[in-house]
């Protein structure tokens, strides 16, 4: 499995200034808001216009400026202002883009290579966009809306902050789609933390996990410590234990248990 520290390759898109350098938690990626909005294929960072908008990688511009004439989202228009970096690195033999949309101001120029923190842009509110943030995805292997992924496996974690991310099964080892997954400390089970949803499975959603993980949700930025994980699958809970260390991955495997798998236990037990 590819090591956390190989995955890291992006610092934070936003620069000095902002009052939001962690993505928002109500709309992440592969969400639909709690069924307010359509799936979304990025991660929001909510900050007032104007606040610079940074390279999170070394690459290449290959798109800056409006979105009217050319189709790089649901429909012409959709992220209005935006930039789209290839990253100098590959995934394998893919390359990588980060897409910033919804701009205010586009700093860049088509063609133009580009350093990690070199602004970019600013926030704004234009395309799509019911108030001011960064609107920022990561796509692997084309440009296109079909092939984005997780930013939160790619965004380098915070000082004393790690990431959960996991996989959830139905008892034929397909993922669950749309399962809410809470988060707890140990110390305080009973105590809401998060909470995250499982991605959606329609492969017209273009909401893809990991080449090498495979994971069907992500948490992001969480300090570092002691949590339960849990999720309910065909009306049954299940709870996981997690260990989350600084810059790391603790990942969650739930596969839901067949009905005889279950009474066999209840049996044993006696």
């Amino acid at each position: 499995m590819l090591l956390p520290e190989e995955h890291w390759w992006l610092s934070r898109p936003v620069g000095e200034g902002a009052v939001g350098s962690k993505p928002d938690r109500f709309y992440p990626y592969g969400s639909t808001g709690q069924g307010r909005y359509q799936v979304h294929h990025g991660v929001e960072y909510a900050n007032p216009t104007g606040t610079p908008v940074l390279a999170a990688a070394e690459g290449t511009v290959v798109v800056a400026g409006p979105d009217d004439g050319e189709l790089w989202g649901r429909h012409l228009g959709y992220y209005g202002q935006l930039v789209v970096i290839r990253l100098a690195r590959r995934y394998g033999d893919a390359h990588v883009y980060a897409l910033y949309g919804h701009l205010s101001r586009v700093s860049v120029r088509l063609g133009q290579r580009v350093r990690r923190g070199e602004t970019i842009g600013a926030v704004g509110m234009s395309g799509v966009a019911l108030g001011p943030h960064l609107h920022f995805e990561v796509r692997v292997g084309r440009n296109d809306f079909g092939h984005t992924r997780n930013p939160e496996l790619w965004l380098a974690p915070q000082g004393g902050n790690g990431v959960i991310a996991g996989r959830i099964e139905n008892v034929y080892g397909q993922p669950v789609p749309g399962a809410l997954v809470t988060f707890h400390p140990v110390a305080r089970p009973d105590r809401y933390w998060r909470e995250a949803w499982t991605y959606p499975t329609a492969p017209a959603e273009g909401i893809n996990p990991d080449d090498v993980w495979r994971e069907s949700f992500v948490m992001g930025d969480v300090p570092a410590g002691e949590y339960v994980v849990r999720v309910r699958v065909a009306g049954r809970l299940y709870g996981r234990r997690v260990t989350v260390e600084e810059g790391q991955v603790a990942w969650v495997h739930v596969r839901a248990a067949r009905r005889e798998d279950l009474q066999h236990t209840l049996f044993k037990s006696r």
